[in-house]
């Protein structure tokens, strides 16, 4: 048997400050995300309050991840934030588009 671990579980921290990670500073905002795969993540168990310039290097840094759509829940309400990362097209078995 050969096993492989696949990286799937990211932590999120926010800190007012440059430097907080490193600096172990107390951090302001703290969400976790879950990689659904098929270019998919849920963002879950979030506390604080994201500017919008934070949310937009959270929807960077997945991207490079290779996220192109995040399924967040707000205020009880399924909602779908895109990265800008181009959704693959779907073709059917055994066709290459």
């Amino acid at each position: 048997m050969h096993i492989h671990l696949e990286p799937v579980t990211f932590v999120g921290r926010g800190y007012a400050e440059p430097g907080g990670y490193e600096a172990r500073r107390p951090y302001d905002v703290v969400f976790s995300v879950f990689m659904l795969g098929d270019g998919r993540a849920r963002i879950y168990a979030a506390h604080g309050e994201v500017d919008r310039a934070s949310f937009r290097e959270l929807l960077r840094q997945l991207a490079e991840k290779g996220v192109h759509t995040a399924l967040v829940e707000r205020h009880g309400v399924e909602q779908e934030w895109h990265t800008g990362l181009q959704i693959p097209v779907k073709t059917r078995r055994g066709e290459h588009g």
